[in-house]
C-alpha cells in the first residue's frame, strides 16, 4: 500500500545525538557513576576528584554531555559503568530537558542525576544555552543545546 497522507510533524531527535554539523569537540573517559542506570545519553557528567574517570552529575570539573548512543550495546538504554564514553564540550546536541525552556536560556544540571534544565538553578554549564527547540507531541522537552567549549574548573579553597 502506498502512503496517501503527508506527515505533518517530525520528531526532534534522539538524546545524545549530535544535532548539526559544525565545530565539535568531545573527549573520551571511563564512566564510573554510583548508579549506572543514571548514565543516560544527553546528561551532564563531571570528572571524579583525583581520577580520570567521570560520573553522571557530580561536583567536579565539567566533563561534558554523554553523546553517541549508537556506539553502545542495545540491551540497555544507558551506558554501563566501566565503558568508555564520549563527552561533548563544544557543539550542538539533542538533550531531554528537565523543565521547559526557550531558545537562548542558559543551562544547568542537577548534581545528583546530571539532568540538564534551563535556567541557573543547578550547576551552571559554562557557555551553554538552548539553541533550537522544536518539540513534538512525543518529546515535548527535547531541545538542541549548544556548548561553546568554555570550561570552568571548580574553585578550591585558598590556603595561606
Amino acid at each position: 500500500m502506498i502512503p496517501n497522507t503527508a506527515r505533518t510533524y517530525l520528531l526532534s531527535g534522539i538524546p545524545g545525538n549530535i544535532s548539526h554539523d559544525g565545530p565539535t569537540r568531545a573527549a573520551s573517559a571511563i564512566i564510573d557513576s554510583a548508579d549506572e542506570t543514571e548514565n543516560v545519553f544527553g546528561r551532564a557528567f563531571t570528572y571524579k576528584a583525583g581520577t580520570d574517570t567521570v560520573e553522571v552529575g557530580g561536583t567536579g570539573a565539567f566533563a561534558g554531555i554523554l553523546i553517541n548512543p549508537k556506539a553502545y550495546a542495545i540491551d540497555v538504554t544507558y551506558a554501563r559503568n566501566g565503558t568508555v564514553g564520549e563527552f561533548l564540550t563544544m557543539g550542538e546536541v539533542n538533550v531531554q530537558l528537565g523543565n521547559d525552556g526557550n531558545i537562548g536560556l542558559p543551562l544547568s544540571f542537577d548534581p545528583a542525576t546530571g539532568i540538564i534544565s534551563s535556567g541557573e538553578t543547578g550547576t551552571v554549564i559554562p557557555g551553554a544555552h538552548i539553541a533550537r527547540h522544536e518539540p513534538s507531541a512525543e518529546t515535548p522537552r527535547l531541545a538542541v543545546i549548544a556548548l561553546n567549549g568554555l570550561v570552568k574548573l571548580p574553585t578550591a579553597p585558598v590556603t595561606p
